[in-house]
């Protein structure tokens, strides 16, 4: 029983270790970039050991690349829970862009790693792909029952369209000198309203 309770204190600590790691990789990654950061200087900001970084990654790009995935794993759950106060569909979608938007721009570290990455190539760019990928799919499906005079061959497109838009603008919006930026909410406010209106939903969800 004794030996039980070591063991998941030891699962425990890897975790927390392992994710801050991570953590300190986003905020390194997004503030610098990727070529400028090493892992000798993520090990530091994280106060622990070249030994430890090792145990959970074999490089730069790998931690590059989990740091992703995790950014992709936290974007995923606040739209789940955004679009969970709705019913609707359509407003289902509505609530999604406006929280991804929203997200987006209020996680800059984030938000450029998610950009920098189809720059980069390899395995950041693929997970990058899944990523998106994986909103577009959940777009193409809402699209399914909101729309279903949409053709079948279009919505996928449609989809990629929709979350594009959102990605590109936040990225210009974070571009903008902070002074000139209009507010978050009126950034998603915006990326919403083009993007039920591209997809042909009622006006009456904007």
């Amino acid at each position: 029983m004794t030996h039980y309770k070591t063991s998941k204190k030891m699962v425990k600590r890897k975790q927390e270790r392992r994710r801050r790691f991570l953590d300190t990789a986003i905020a390194l990654f997004g503030r610098l970039g990727y070529h400028a950061v090493t892992v000798p200087m993520i090990v530091a900001e994280a106060e622990s050991s070249t030994g430890a970084f090792y145990l959970y990654f074999r490089n730069k790009e790998d931690v590059y690349a989990e740091a992703l995935r995790e950014i992709g794993a936290r974007l995923a759950t606040a739209l789940t829970t955004a679009i969970s106060r709705q019913t609707e569909v359509a407003a289902q979608m509505g609530q999604a862009v406006e929280s991804f938007v929203g997200w987006l721009a209020e996680n800059p570290l984030e938000t450029r790693m998610l950009m920098e990455a189809a720059t980069l190539g390899g395995l950041p760019e693929k997970i990058r792909r899944e990523v998106i990928e994986s909103h577009v799919r959940s777009v193409a499906i809402a699209l399914e029952r909101a729309a279903p005079s949409i053709d079948a061959r279009d919505r996928g497109l449609i989809a990629s369209c929709w979350t594009g838009a959102a990605i590109e603008a936040a990225a210009a919006w974070l571009r903008m000198e902070q002074a000139e930026r209009p507010d978050a909410a009126h950034l998603a406010s915006i990326v919403k309203s083009f993007n039920l209106r591209g997809a042909g939903l009622a006006a009456d969800h904007d």
